[in-house]
């Protein structure tokens, strides 16, 4: 991996401990209709090109919400379309709900290579959510991968998706986000692997259902939650 990368992937840790992308409250939004909502959407895209032949892109959100009707979709998305090029994406949103609310949570990492030969796309989706007693979650998870044309290309996708509830929802302490945040640099590492060292599909399915059990216990335990949903999707 280039020395940008490196960099890039290490911020993950730096955001979510500083809680940068918005870790405090917000009022709730003025209503012109009763269907109203707020959107959440956090993107983390990367497009390699003949210019640029190696591109990684990492965007981490970490958000308390306080609005009754909530849609919040986390998308990482790599698109490659160069000989020899490579793309890496990865989007991590947390978001704590105190509710009550009703709260639709979408999560998709996709990825495709087109007409190009040696090259590779990845993309990793993590998105976790606390939630209150009376939130009404509706939660979606899903990974897509796609080449057209390329021979020798090779996709890897990997989504994570849960969603813990507890009493009363607040902030993750510093030392299970630190431990998140190890997490997900295992995961982008394990998918650069794959990239690069390609494993059977059920292969994948078993080590990601592990890294979502221990995902699942970092939550729960730091904030003492039981797990409402707990998702993972990956292709090869």
């Amino acid at each position: 991996m280039t020395a940008r990368g490196v960099v890039a992937h290490a911020v993950v840790a730096t955001l979510l401990l500083a809680g940068a992308a918005d870790a405090t409250s917000r009022g709730p939004a003025s209503r012109g209709a009763a269907d109203e909502r707020r959107d959440l959407d956090l993107v983390a895209s990367a497009q390699p090109s003949d210019q640029r032949r190696e591109d990684s892109d990492v965007v981490v959100g970490e958000t308390m919400v306080r609005e009754d009707a909530l849609k919040a979709d986390a998308v990482a998305t790599t698109t490659t379309s160069c000989h020899g090029c490579r793309g890496d994406s990865t989007v991590v949103q947390v978001l704590y709900v105190p509710g009550p609310s009703s709260a639709r949570f979408d999560n998709v990492a996709s990825a495709w290579t087109q007409d190009c030969w040696d090259c590779s796309a990845a993309a990793l989706a993590v998105q976790v959510v606390v939630i209150g007693p009376g939130t009404r979650a509706r939660p979606t998870n899903r990974a897509l991968s796609m080449g057209g044309a390329c021979a020798t290309c090779v996709t890897a996708t990997a989504a994570f998706q849960l969603v813990v509830q507890v009493d009363a929802v607040g902030r993750l302490p510093d030392a299970a986000l630190a431990e998140v945040a190890a997490w997900v640099e295992a995961e982008a590492s394990a998918l650069r692997t794959a990239v690069v060292t390609p494993v059977t599909p059920r292969r994948a399915e078993r080590a990601s259902s592990r890294s979502l059990g221990e995902l699942r216990r970092v939550v729960v335990r730091a904030l003492d939650g039981r797990t409402r949903s707990a998702r993972v999707a990956v292709t090869r």
